[in-house]
């Protein structure tokens, strides 16, 4: 597998790798480079890399320096944990065209890529688990659920302004304060907007719109900026299916909302069928939980290639 993003998830995950299988890690990319070794890192190497800094993987000694094409021919399946961007997606898209024209498998927690052209890769083999609500299996359900349907989809996606929210409305803090701490933990990504202007959250509804198969752009959801707006807020995303709207605001939620036993960073989402309601809590953030859903699906991605 080439690994491609080699950050905090990035590092995590070769670790739950390493520990919990026996794949071969072939490729290891970061913001200014990569290295490959085509058999397949051997443990010292696999912790010479997760010693090296930030944008240090070409400089680590291990493996050849090499460019992303190259990699290709030496693994099955590329695993995108790099930042989004959402302005175009790029570079992951480009990428992933490049990729999947090379016979490879994608498997990503990066959700630009399928928020903004999830039309074009539905249908090959794009694998999307860690995108929404990372450990907690909602791709999965929203996928089962086609056949069905859909009717809406209402939820609390983005873990950071839930926890922003809930220290404010349960624990009495400020809204400035709660949101300094929430940066202090880490929680909060390095462009605040994403967070706080529901672009997160907007992307999330958009992927498990399109995985119960309805073609929901980005553009398409109205956002409102995270504030307090007294008690019970909390920062919702939701889509009318049948109608073709959605939003991702803030709403004082009634006192009876089960949307209000999400607390802190746990997330909820309610889907809405023709025949179903179904309703998930679950953790929708974090190193571990993110990359055992990679796990997965690279396991799945594995698996399926073995029957084709």
């Amino acid at each position: 597998m080439i690994l491609y993003g080699f950050g905090g998830v990035g590092r995590t995950l070769v670790e739950v790798v390493r520990s919990r299988t026996d794949l071969k890690i072939s490729a290891v990319f970061d913001s200014r480079g990569g290295v490959l070794k085509c058999g397949g890192f051997e443990k010292p190497e696999i912790e010479a890399l997760l010693r090296s800094p930030r944008g240090g993987v070409s400089r680590s000694g291990v493996g050849s320096p090499a460019a992303l094409e190259e990699a290709f021919r030496c693994a099955e399946v590329l695993v995108d944990v790099s930042p989004p961007n959402y302005a175009d997606g790029e570079p992951a898209v480009a990428v992933y065209r490049s990729a999947l024209k090379a016979g490879l498998s994608i498997v990503t927690a990066n959700k630009a890529p399928l928020a903004l052209r999830f039309q074009e890769f539905e249908g090959k083999p794009v694998y999307y688990k860690a995108t929404v609500m990372a450990g907690t299996p909602v791709v999965d359900l929203a996928l089962g659920l086609r056949g069905q349907r859909p009717l809406g989809i209402r939820g609390i996606l983005n873990g950071t302004t839930n926890y922003i929210l809930s220290r404010v409305d349960l624990d009495g803090l400020s809204f400035a304060d709660a949101l300094e701490e929430a940066k202090a933990k880490g929680y909060v990504e390095p462009d605040p907007a994403i967070d706080l202007e529901g672009l997160d959250a907007a992307a999330k509804l958009v992927i498990l719109a399109n995985a119960l198969g309805v073609g929901l752009s980005l553009g398409q959801v109205r956002r409102e900026p995270l504030r307090y707006l007294g008690p019970r807020t909390k920062y919702v995303a939701e889509a009318d299916l049948e109608r073709g709207t959605a939003r991702v605001s803030p709403i004082q939620l009634g006192p009876d909302d089960p949307l209000l036993s999400a607390r802190y960073s746990t997330n909820a989402v309610e889907i809405t069928t023709e025949v179903n309601e179904v309703r998930v809590y679950g953790k929708g953030a974090g190193r571990l939980e993110t990359s055992l859903a990679l796990l997965n699906d690279i396991l799945r991605a594995a698996r399926e290639r073995r029957c084709r």
